[in-house]
């Protein structure tokens, strides 16, 4: 078994690697750097295993005492295997320094090594515990190694394209928090004291660690010298990778649970997968896969679920039964518009019995802005008869619930009016400090 589960680790580093392929980070140019980073990773599990062997006598052991667990969490767990990580890291930056030139880059390369470093783990922990922990080890164990991991490279980020200051304090500050993040989710799973608790706690702690890499990746991404609003995430087909890629994990689990035992038991493992991972894999596939594209923005790092609960679809007056879970994020796809961002484009009228547009009219998104609540506008010109030196400026704001495409292929925007002095730099404003024109679509001049 143990080639499948040299495999089936690797397969669940590729989905992560895949991913940022697919968010546009890197071309296939580094796929040698990232092998090279990854095999680092993986190697550096013996740093683990070198420490472990130091014969150094410690009053710090596992299940004492909650302070002892958490303190052996913490520093023999967490600063030991955030430095292990590390070193690959570095390695690679020294060596390969040309290649990082943007703080994304910095973000990916603490990442490769984390998924060497996990897949490694994984072979070992698959060995000893067999295939039934192969999805719950894939979404949780690799993911939460990719984002304490993010939390040391923010440091050399922040350093670098923010110059914060004092420089080493704070590359070694997040580097602890990386250790003391760590530390902190295998404490939740690992204390006896806390039981069942531990584990739903660690549930929780872990959702709150998906809003914080999304954060940081997206503040990376916006601050790329090459960035350009014409580039965005296309957030369907992202999302759409990661949900097939767990759909193959669970179905390799199942299989490998029917080889490794029986066809019962295959399937009672892959009921309790769903019943525990199901809605995490969920909301981690779509949550990162949604992001806000601002040139220049630093997010600021908030501690929130990625997702929010509320009443049922709810008829004036007769609530429905049961809830909703909004995953947050835009859900609006803005590759739908993204193809009309600076180029001439035709606008018609969502009814054609009542319109002020032109038949096919001519117009060009020249800006991308954003308003209150950083509520994304397109800034355009409408052209006269088609003149191109007669135009009327108009904001454009993306339709996002409801029917938001027309023939499933053109989207809906809402025109909206500019009044004679407003100050479209005034980030107070809102779509009701705007005149309502109409609904149109807007379809390619070259169709």
């Amino acid at each position: 078994m143990i080639v499948v589960y040299v495999l089936v680790s690797i397969l669940i580093g590729w989905v992560w690697v895949d991913y940022y392929r697919l968010i546009g980070i890197y071309d296939t140019q580094k796929y040698k750097l990232i092998l090279f980073t990854f095999i680092l990773g993986a190697a550096s599990v013996y740093i683990v295993y070198g420490v472990d062997m130091i014969p150094v006598t410690s009053p710090i052991a596992l299940h004492k005492n909650m302070l002892m667990d958490f303190l052996y969490c913490f520093i023999n767990i967490g600063i030991v295997e955030e430095f292990a990580k590390l070193v690959p890291f570095i390695i690679t930056y020294v060596l390969f320094k040309n290649h990082f030139k943007e703080p994304i880059d910095y973000f990916a390369f603490m990442c490769f090594s984390a998924l060497g470093f996990s897949a490694f783990e994984n072979v070992g922990y698959f060995l000893k515990y067999g295939p039934d922990i192969i999805n719950a080890r894939g979404i949780l164990s690799s993911v939460g190694h990719m984002f304490d991991s993010s939390l040391t490279a923010y440091g050399f980020i922040l350093v670098v394209y923010r110059s914060a200051r004092p420089k080493y304090a704070v590359m070694a500050g997040f580097f602890l928090l990386a250790a003391l993040s760590h530390g902190i989710f295998d404490f939740l799973l690992m204390s006896d004291d806390l039981g069942g608790w531990g584990k739903l706690m660690c549930i929780f702690y872990y959702y709150f660690t998906i809003s914080i890499f999304v954060t940081i990746l997206n503040n990376a991404l916006n601050n790329a010298s090459n960035f350009t609003y014409k580039k965005v995430v296309h957030s369907d087909k992202v999302a759409m990778r990661l949900l097939s890629y767990y759909a193959l994990i669970f179905f390799v689990q199942f299989v490998a649970a029917a080889f490794a035992k029986d066809t019962k038991h295959a399937f009672a493992v892959m009921i309790a997968s769903v019943i525990f991972t199901g809605v995490i894999v969920v909301v981690v596939c779509i949550r990162l896969s949604r992001f806000k594209l601002i040139q220049g923005r630093w997010f600021p790092i908030k501690i929130e679920l990625p997702f929010s609960v509320g009443a049922g679809n709810i008829t004036p007056g007769i609530p429905s039964p049961g809830f909703s879970l909004r995953i947050k994020g835009d859900s609006y796809n803005e590759t739908y518009i993204n193809e009309y961002y600076e180029e001439y484009f035709y606008l018609n009228g969502v009814s054609s019995n009542y319109t002020d547009l032109d038949d096919d009219q001519l117009a060009y998104i020249e800006k991308k802005i954003f308003l209150k609540n950083d509520n994304t506008f397109y800034v355009a010109k409408f052209f006269k008869n088609g003149d191109k030196e007669n135009f009327e400026t108009y904001l454009l704001k993306p339709k996002t619930s409801g029917m938001n495409m027309m023939m499933k292929k053109y989207p809906i925007i809402a025109v909206l009016s500019i009044n004679e002095g407003t100050d479209l730099s005034d980030t107070n404003l809102d779509v009701q400090n705007f005149d309502f024109s109409e609904w149109a679509y807007l379809k390619p001049t070259i169709d």
